[in-house]
């Protein structure tokens, strides 16, 4: 039955700068990561975030134009940043995953609630956990972030006439606004 109601999945089509800006912004958030010395609990954040990287610019055109965040994106991420999570959390660093782990359940709330899409969920969980090795409190900064991010460009679309905006590109934004300042 509920396959019936559901639309049938549109493939994804990666684009030349798709690719071009995600191996920049992975080569950028492997320096950065080098830059920071995350080294043992933390390095294991890298890994993590080179991903994000990697798929962040597909994912904003993906979400900007259609207004959805594929699974074939966003699932692998929070795979990868579930278990890069739980090696820091093994070596240590277990308060970020706890952290990260609060802010899903949040998303889940407001996914739940109808405040935002699946995509958005799995997004910002692969995020928190992306995130939860280097410091406890960036997950939380990187969830803030966005929602400070997405809040005023949707304060601006809602004045202009629009009833929503596409919340992943912020997501994306604040977590990398938080990465760069917490390496600094």
């Amino acid at each position: 039955m509920l396959a019936a109601v559901r639309a049938p999945a549109v493939p994804v089509r990666l684009r030349a700068i798709d690719v071009a800006l995600g191996l920049a912004l992975a080569a950028g958030a492997a320096l950065l990561s080098v830059q920071a010395g995350w080294m043992g609990a933390t390095g294991a954040a890298t890994t993590a975030l080179v991903v994000a990287a990697l798929v962040a610019p597909a994912l904003a055109r993906i979400d900007l134009a259609d207004r959805r965040l594929p699974n074939v994106l966003t699932v692998p991420l929070l795979g990868v940043a579930l278990a890069c999570a739980g090696v820091g959390a093994v070596l240590g660093a277990w308060m970020g995953g706890v952290v990260a782990l609060a802010v899903a359940v949040m998303l889940g709330a407001m996914w739940w609630l109808g405040g935002m899409g699946a995509g958005d969920l799995k997004l910002g969980a692969g995020l928190a956990l992306a995130t939860a090795p280097l410091e406890w409190w960036l997950p939380l900064a990187g969830i803030a972030c966005a929602f400070v991010l997405g809040g005023a460009v949707g304060l601006v679309a809602t004045v202009r006439g629009a009833e929503s905006v596409p919340f992943g590109p912020w997501l994306l934004a604040g977590t990398g606004v938080s990465a760069v300042l917490a390496a600094v």
